[in-house]
């Protein structure tokens, strides 16, 4: 190629400055996935998580802990395979190496799968938590509540997701005068179960704050295993402030959740919470108090008023029967009247 002539180099290598569209990039990607036989007829092993079918195919995420690879199988032929999958389940997997040029992702179409068995994470989470329950940690006599007037609020989460934003905009709706004391915390990843613990360690120490709302944002089974270890569980089972959990935007059975004073399904739903906590304690405790004194008021004012009428029942029935004593007192004046001009004209001094 170095003795090519300029015009046939500039044929076959990219243009620096061409500027191309998303459909272009990807299409270019695409071709480049095809052509490449490393990437065709592999064979991976891993866990499925995230599984979840519609009446076309099959999607779920291969992973070993600590990557991930979504996976997509035709409904036609997964009805053909002999292999029930389900979230836990370890594989083998044989297929191709797909880009999706509209939605630009790579994924694994397999062709066969076989399953193994029960994938190891999957196992130890279910042996964790059984020994937990063994313990009594997601006894409900564990549980505290948490105040119904909390001053302040320290939220457990990544300052890169958006939960905390869900989570204050949540709260300030309804009680802008709430403090959020915002820990930053890995959330996802190796690191995650000790950045977790020791935030919620941290704000735990703090004697200002109320609660404590550890969570994040949606993702994938994978993506939330922090939250199904033992070291965040043991940190807020020893919490001595109430924790409530707000992880993902499903009903995720996570260990963390078990062991929370209060589970919510999503960061904003613990916001909610929070403040629905006021609310409560208003219609449980003052809406009735006050139901109870408008009551005792009519009935108080309802005896005055009969008290009344029996006060003028007796009046009336102590009055002296006949002409009514205003008229009395009139003629008794009048009497008076005459006997003054009587006794003037006997005087002549009328």
């Amino acid at each position: 190629m170095a003795d090519a002539p300029e015009t046939e180099r500039q044929a076959v290598e990219p243009d620096a400055r061409e500027v191309l569209t998303v459909s272009q990039l990807n299409d270019r990607i695409a071709s480049i996935v095809e052509e490449m036989p490393a990437l065709n007829g592999v064979r991976g092993i891993g866990e499925v998580t995230d599984l979840h079918q519609n009446s076309t195919a099959l999607y779920f995420t291969l992973t070993d802990g600590d990557a991930e690879l979504p996976c997509m199988i035709w409904a036609n032929r997964y009805r053909d395979m002999d292999a029930e999958l389900e979230d836990g389940t370890e594989v083998i997997l044989e297929g191709d190496i797909d880009y999706w040029v509209e939605g630009g992702k790579i994924d694994l179409k397999p062709w066969e799968v076989i399953v193994v068995g029960d994938g190891d994470q999957a196992a130890a989470v279910e042996r964790l938590r059984s020994e937990l329950e063994e313990r009594g940690w997601f006894d409900d006599e564990q549980k505290q509540q948490p105040p119904a007037f909390p001053e302040r609020v320290g939220v457990v989460t990544s300052l890169r997701g958006d939960a905390q934003y869900d989570i204050q905009n949540a709260i300030h709706e309804q009680d802008p005068t709430a403090d959020i004391l915002v820990k930053d915390a890995t959330v996802q990843g190796s690191e995650a179960p000790t950045s977790i613990a020791n935030g919620i360690h941290h704000l735990d120490r703090s004697e200002d704050v109320d609660a404590i709302i550890v969570g994040r944002g949606g993702g994938s089974d994978s993506n939330l295993q922090a939250f199904n270890t033992e070291r965040v569980a043991e940190a807020i089972f020893t919490a001595n402030t109430p924790i409530i959990t707000a992880i993902g935007h499903t009903d995720d059975q996570l260990i963390a959740d078990q062991v929370a004073d209060v589970a919510t399904i999503t960061p904003t739903a613990a916001g909610e919470y929070i403040v629905s906590s006021r609310e409560e304690f208003l219609a449980s405790e003052v809406e009735p108090l006050e139901q109870q004194l408008e009551a005792a008021y009519e009935t108080f004012q309802q005896e005055h008023e009969h008290e009344q009428e029996l006060v003028e029942a007796v009046d009336e029935a102590a009055a002296p029967e006949g002409v009514p004593p205003i008229y009395y007192k009139a003629a008794i004046a009048v009497l008076l009247l005459l006997l003054l001009v009587i006794t003037g004209l006997w005087l002549g001094v009328i």
